[in-house]
């Protein structure tokens, strides 16, 4: 049953008038043990998956050991390497997603666009942000100043973006 059905019903029972006192402290006690099962349920199994893969980690860095092939050490130190950082890799076909420096990433950002996107994105983006943040469309001098300023940032984010996607 939805959540807005069970509110809905809830809220019916305010509004009836043969609900009685008794009968809704059932109902409420009934949502709040099932909700407390349900959160009980939830936490065993995020433990049990938690050991789980401790255990498999455990077995594993053992075989290793075993077999000679990486010193403790060394496994170590390159423990986190092992997982993507942050991003999505398919060994089986060798995709690794293109690493973007932070000003790219930042200008980017600036432009409300998505890495990956080109230089004719960039360019059709740019020409949108600076019609409408254009100072000439401002007579108040503090919105002419901070057009100005937007401008400025969109005109650097975009010879950034230009820069990295020409290659030089």
């Amino acid at each position: 049953m939805s959540l807005g059905r069970r509110l809905g019903r809830l809220a019916r029972g305010f509004v009836s008038k043969n609900i009685g006192e008794d009968r809704f402290k059932d109902t409420v006690r009934y949502g709040r043990e099932r909700g407390e099962t349900l959160k009980d349920a939830f936490g065993a199994a995020w433990r049990g998956a938690a050991e789980e893969w401790r255990a498999a980690e455990q077995r594993r860095a053992a075989e290793e050991e075993a077999a000679g092939e990486r010193p403790a050490a060394e496994r170590a130190s390159t423990r986190a390497s092992w997982r993507p950082s942050g991003a999505w890799r398919d060994t089986a076909s060798g995709y690794v997603p293109r690493r973007y420096p932070p000003e790219v990433l930042v200008a980017y950002h600036k432009l409300d666009l998505s890495p990956g996107d080109g230089l004719e994105a960039a360019n059709k983006r740019r020409r949108e942000l600076v019609k409408r943040y254009h100072p000439d469309k401002f007579v108040e001098s503090e919105k002419r100043a901070r057009a100005e300023r937007l401008t400025a940032e969109i005109n650097a984010a975009h010879d950034v973006l230009e820069r990295y996607l020409s290659g030089s």
